[in-house]
């Protein structure tokens, strides 16, 4: 229904601003005016479907209300208590706290498979009884929000490039983003000597969403026998696994299906010819030296400085960045404390798990700058799940499935002849 009407009004918009533009002509062609004619018998039938979804959408809204307003707390015959509460003994994976993984394996079990004990507990403790449908006969419902808001935390938590790149909002499937490619020119001039003009030279990025989703099976019995894992194995893997699938195309994109048409930049260093680049001339990551480090620095132009900072794996820190500092000699106090990692060549050091562990000849192995200039994230949609006992149930299983709309272009790392705003090193 919400796609429905989001849809209708996105075309609604789309048909006025055609309107308003056509609407400025004044001496119209036959062609503009037929179009006229035509957008106008569209806009009509929009209004009249807008006002039918509108309609519809007001009443599951007050039908939804008033049975929220309604909703008493279930009594609990004696041969089905109320169930008591888990006690919950180490760490929870994946929520904040046990009582959030248990309000989800609650409703889990309560609502999914009409385990009476469960949903008595979930209605007498969680105050938002109405969810939006506990009807699990047409298929998946979206569970609760707990569990959503838990991966939502979990891939912000895992993923490097919405940390790490500009995130941009997207109140559509598609959005423009305007960027600067010249500048104005300044001139000398004599006196009483016209002033030559000159234009500013721009040009657009496009973010078009693609839809990313993870789903899985989970057998009832594991449900069954704690609600409190199950919730924060679930919420865990969903957010590695949609997390790694960000950073994959992000940084190693190769523009494939694979990656949902994307190329990443490190992909791009390693596919075009672009000045940013430093080719240490080395074929391993232990033959590199600082000297290729500081070359690599060099290259990067003075307005992206500032904000700098280093792009590389976990394993290449600690195999070659990390060595090259104890080389340089620590104090006894930073040996016996530990080397504090986060900061290379007095820059930060950003870890990603996508760009290459183990680069071999001709790969990037560390990219410097500021990917807040260079790469967009744009995100369309928050993370939803969903969950359903209807397809699989000759295997007494339960589906879940989470997915989200974003999509990564990285539109400035500069050309052949001038470096952007990020730069790399490679072997």
């Amino acid at each position: 229904m919400a796609a429905s009407l989001n849809k209708l009004q996105d075309r609604a918009a789309a048909v006025a601003a055609m309107l308003d533009d056509l609407s400025k002509v004044e001496d119209r062609t036959e062609g503009q005016v037929a179009e006229v004619e035509k957008l106008a018998a569209e806009a009509a039938e929009l209004e009249q479907r807008l006002a039918q979804e509108t309609a519809i959408a007001e009443k599951i809204a007050s039908l939804r209300g008033k049975v929220a307003a309604s909703a008493k707390p279930v009594a609990v015959e004696a041969e089905a208590p109320v169930a008591r509460k888990v006690q919950h003994v180490g760490r929870v994976r994946g929520f904040a706290s046990a009582d959030d993984a248990e309000v989800c394996g609650r409703w889990i079990r309560g609502f999914l498979l009409n385990r009476t004990e469960d949903r008595a507990w979930y209605e007498r403790n969680v105050e938002e009884r109405a969810l939006s449908s506990n009807d699990n006969a047409k298929g998946a419902v979206f569970i609760p929000e707990t569990f959503a808001a838990s991966v939502i935390r979990l891939v912000d938590q895992y993923t490097a490039i919405p940390q790490q790149a500009n995130v941009i909002p997207m109140s559509s499937n598609t959005l423009y983003i305007p960027r600067r490619t010249g500048g104005n020119t300044a001139y000398f001039v004599n006196d009483n000597t016209e002033t030559t003009a000159s234009d500013m030279a721009t040009d657009n990025v496009l973010l078009s969403t693609k839809d990313c989703r993870v789903a899985t099976r989970v057998p009832n019995s594991l449900i069954e026998d704690s609600v409190i894992d199950l919730a924060g194995l679930v919420a865990q893997e969903f957010a590695l696994a949609l997390s790694r699938k960000i950073d994959d195309a992000g940084f190693a994109g190769d523009g494939t299906s694979t990656h949902g048409g994307i190329r990443g930049i490190q992909w791009r260093f390693e596919n075009e010819t672009l000045a940013g680049e430093n080719d240490s001339g080395e074929s391993s990551l232990s033959a590199l030296t600082i000297d290729d480090f500081v070359e690599t620095v060099g290259k990067l132009p003075s307005y992206a400085r500032p904000t700098a900072a280093w792009y590389v794996t976990p394993q290449v820190y600690s195999t070659c960045m990390l060595p090259l500092m104890l080389e340089k000699g620590l104090s006894a106090a930073e040996i016996a404390g530990g080397v504090s990692e986060g900061r290379f060549l007095g820059y930060p050091v950003y870890f990603n798990n996508s760009m290459r562990t183990a680069p071999t000849s001709d790969q990037v192995i560390a990219l410097f700058g500021d990917m807040k200039m260079s790469t967009h994230f744009g995100l369309r949609s928050q993370i939803a799940v969903r969950a359903s006992t209807d397809r699989y149930i000759e295997f007494d299983q339960t589906y879940f499935v989470a997915s989200v709309r974003f999509d990564v272009v990285t539109s400035d790392i500069g050309d052949a002849t001038t470096a952007g705003p990020v730069v790399s090193l490679r072997l």
